[in-house]
């Protein structure tokens, strides 16, 4: 499917001002500004979190649901 220039400018700035309303919740217009300095086109890619070690949370970091259930059952038997 071929797309043109609009498709793709309207995409990005989708995102960016998703991007931007996500820093503005957690963070506020001083999180926005650490991030935009003054070009809000740094928000076009990229994430937009930390995904450092201590930063970053994944579901292989933790035990599962059904892990957690097999130990408390194991507890009281």
């Amino acid at each position: 499917m071929n797309r043109d220039r609009a498709y793709y400018r309207y995409q990005r700035i989708r995102t960016i001002n998703r991007k931007k309303g996500i820093c503005k919740r957690l963070g506020g217009n001083e999180l926005v500004e650490a991030w935009v300095r003054y070009k809000p086109g740094r928000l076009s890619k990229g994430k937009i979190h930390c995904s450092c070690w201590m930063c970053r949370r994944k579901s292989y970091d933790e035990k599962s649901i059904s892990d957690v259930r097999k130990l408390e059952s194991m507890k009281y038997d």
